[in-house]
């Protein structure tokens, strides 16, 4: 009899504890990876990422900055199996969110995120290609039209995303939003993390 009131006791106690125990650790770092849409041409990619977050109002809003990386070769298919090669399409990301967690869960989390983005972005668009056909099939005579770009593009994005986080501090997360820029497009992400509170 002892001993289930000692277990009732630790259910009624453990809760808020482990409760306090995450919401007092204030900062938490996330590496993870978006499988990431691009614009003008549309084209899809994997993109790395780092983020940093401060987790302010009783873990309630989450202000956080991230950096992230993407390179997908650049391959366009003409007429009779001719492959124009540009240069790799590359994005260098800065995103900063702020985001409000819908949950009050100590280990999980929903949030709505908005805020500015600033990407960089090398492409090289194929603008025209000139070509005779031979009796064969094949094509001779090929003249490319291209342009390189190289630019850095202010926009805004939009993150839904739910976060696990266990006992030992460690979260697990899964995310989906949109990057919306002027002269980029807009670009669509599915992506993954893994982080620590601290």
């Amino acid at each position: 009899m002892k001993r289930f009131y000692v277990q009732l006791l630790l259910l009624i106690i453990l809760p808020p504890v482990a409760k306090a125990q995450i919401a007092s650790f204030k900062n938490s770092v996330r590496v993870g990876i978006d499988y990431l849409s691009l614009d003008a041409p549309d084209d899809l990619g994997y993109r790395f990422l780092g983020q940093y977050a401060r987790h302010v109002a009783n873990d309630r809003i989450v202000l956080e900055a991230g950096l992230g990386y993407l390179q997908v070769e650049n391959h366009r298919r003409l007429p009779n199996n001719y492959i124009f090669e540009g240069r790799p399409r590359k994005r260098i990301t800065a995103d900063l969110t702020a985001s409000f967690d819908f949950i009050r869960n100590q280990h999980h989390a929903l949030r709505l995120g908005v805020g500015p983005s600033v990407w960089y972005r090398e492409d090289d668009l194929l603008l025209r290609a000139d070509y005779s056909t031979q009796p064969g099939g094949g094509i001779t005579d090929v003249k490319i039209e291209n342009r390189p770009i190289n630019e850095v593009n202010v926009g805004g994005h939009v993150i839904t995303e739910y976060e696990y986080t266990t006992r030992d501090r460690i979260t697990f997360g899964a995310r989906f939003g949109y990057v919306n820029f002027k002269a980029g497009g807009i670009s669509s992400l599915l992506g993954l993390t893994i982080g620590y509170r601290f």
